[in-house]
């Protein structure tokens, strides 16, 4: 009995690929990132009552999972923004030649869509910065008062956590809006392997 046949097109599943990258480092950071809202930074022997706690891995797990999710989630959304360079340019000039009057008006649906994704970027490009900042800050309490780069490690710490949430809160909206075409191509997806799993047992 013959399944019937789908196919996704390389360049549809190379951007679905990246947005299961996406989401796997996504949620990697926001699990780390939560274990470090619950449980601050502290030391042994210190005030700090939570400094040994383990939440499935320990602190410094956690670090090394946050770390790297970052460092991935960069790579991945470089990329992401290289391969839809095109359309990005596209609706950017659109944006603001409508405001000059130079073609008709966006609709809303698509003004939306452009601001989310600039909100994004943004929030995205200060949680990349600060958190390489935060990597090679000095540690300990002696070198801080005499350490800065522009701002304190404390104030890139504010600056970085917020930044996070602003760019959790964007990324959400950017995948509500293509949720459509996130589950049309995940089902194409899963019902093409399944086609060839069928093709292989007969």
């Amino acid at each position: 009995m013959e399944a019937k046949k789908t196919s996704v097109s390389t360049v549809t599943l190379n951007r679905w690929w990246l947005f299961i990258l996406l989401s796997v480092t996504g949620l990697a950071i926001l699990f780390s990132s939560v274990f470090f809202l619950y449980f601050p930074v502290g030391f042994q022997g210190g005030r700090n009552l939570d400094y040994g706690t383990v939440v499935v891995f320990d602190r410094e797990m956690w670090d090394v999972i946050h770390l790297w999710s970052g460092i991935g989630m960069i790579i991945v959304l470089v990329v992401h923004i290289a391969v839809h360079d095109k359309w990005i340019l596209v609706m950017y000039k659109r944006f603001f030649r409508c405001k000059t009057g130079g073609i008709k008006s966006l609709n809303q649906y698509a003004r939306f869509n452009i601001i989310v994704d600039a909100v994004a970027a943004l929030s995205f490009l200060v949680v990349a910065v600060s958190g390489v900042v935060l990597m090679f800050y000095p540690s300990g309490r002696n070198v801080q008062p005499i350490y800065s780069f522009i701002f304190t490690k404390e104030v890139w710490d504010v600056i970085h956590s917020w930044s996070g949430v602003v760019m959790l809160i964007s990324t959400i909206l950017h995948f509500y809006i293509h949720w459509k075409w996130i589950t049309k191509v995940t089902r194409r997806v899963v019902g093409l392997k399944k086609t060839e799993k069928l093709a292989e047992d007969n």
